[in-house]
């Protein structure tokens, strides 16, 4: 189960990271003018996070659930690198790249934080009923 999960975990980094990577430079022209739409690193940091909660529900290790960080990781590096052709998803004049990036790994970061330095609360005993000192019997005269 958990290398089902460790798998699993990376493909869905991989494919979303190469979503991500695809709708960074989505646009609109609003009023005749180009209005770019922040809608990747919303992606990033909600499938980011996602996928570290799932790979750590699965593999119930901190260390497996960070290995789909590696694969995000790689997919957006590529994505900011030119090809033979010079083609590149991820230009350094588009703000919603840069910011993706920065979100997708504060999630991940964000996401071993939550995990590993949260302790568990403690339950706090509740404090045991007051007791109430019996009568006596005898009657003081």
């Amino acid at each position: 189960m958990r290398a089902a999960g460790v798998v699993i975990g990376i493909c869905l980094a991989a494919v979303t990271a190469f979503w991500e990577a695809l709708l960074s430079p989505l646009h609109a022209t609003i009023f005749g003018s180009v209005v770019r739409l922040p809608i990747a690193p919303v992606v990033a940091i909600i499938a980011n996070v996602g996928i570290f909660w799932f790979g750590r529900v699965v593999t119930r290790r901190t260390g497996l659930a960070l290995l789909p960080a590696i694969a995000w990781f790689v997919v957006i590096f590529a994505a900011g690198n030119r090809t033979s052709e010079g083609d590149i998803l991820i230009a350094g004049n588009n703000w919603v790249g840069i910011v993706t990036i920065l979100a997708g790994a504060v999630a991940w970061a964000a996401g071993v934080y939550v995990l590993m330095f949260r302790r568990p609360r403690r339950q706090v005993p509740e404090p045991p009923a007051p007791t109430v000192p019996a009568r006596s019997r005898t009657r003081a005269r």
